[in-house]
């Protein structure tokens, strides 16, 4: 893939996001024409609506993951707990990036897409072991989500000094 095509595969993705959140429904408007004609990439993927699905899904797992490998390297720092770690991670990337979540909630994911989301969040948050078998971190991710989902955002902490930073602030 030339940069050129990395760059159309990008917008055109981006575009997808752009319609279908103009729709009170989010759904991916159906996709009338290869959105990567004359690249020299395999563009199969895109001419679909469960295609681009999936790469907007494999989008948000780059986000979620790096966001989920930093935030347990900040809980080993300071002995925090694993599970709030990847939790208040997943709740961030969904904060930064609303419109790539509300697609994703509206639209079928692939269930090996999701499957692999499901894996990681159980592994990462230490709620199974590689060596468990695929089904059982699939099924016990999958619960995780839902949790996830469902709870309250965690509270952000923020630091006492910055409440001190704003108190002077005010009184200068």
């Amino acid at each position: 893939m030339s940069w050129e095509d990395f760059y159309r595969r990008r917008d055109a993705l981006d575009a997808a996001v752009t319609a279908a959140c103009a729709r009170s429904d989010a759904r991916l408007p159906a996709v009338a024409e290869d959105p990567l004609a004359g690249s020299s990439m395999g563009t199969e993927d895109l001419i679909s609506t469960e295609g681009i699905a999936a790469a907007l899904h494999y989008r948000w797992m780059l986000l979620l993951t790096s966001r989920v490998d930093l935030a347990l390297l900040e809980a080993e720092r300071t002995r925090g707990d694993r599970v709030e770690a990847v939790t208040s991670a997943w709740h961030r990337t969904a904060e930064t990036e609303p419109a790539l979540r509300r697609v994703l909630d509206a639209n079928p994911v692939p269930e090996a897409s999701l499957a692999r989301e499901h894996r990681m969040l159980a592994l990462a948050a230490g709620l199974a072991e590689d060596g468990d078998s695929e089904d059982d971190v699939d099924r016990i991710g999958a619960t995780f989500l839902g949790l996830v989902r469902s709870a309250p955002k965690p509270a952000t902490r923020r630091s006492p000094l910055s409440g001190l930073l704003r108190k002077l602030a005010l009184t200068a």
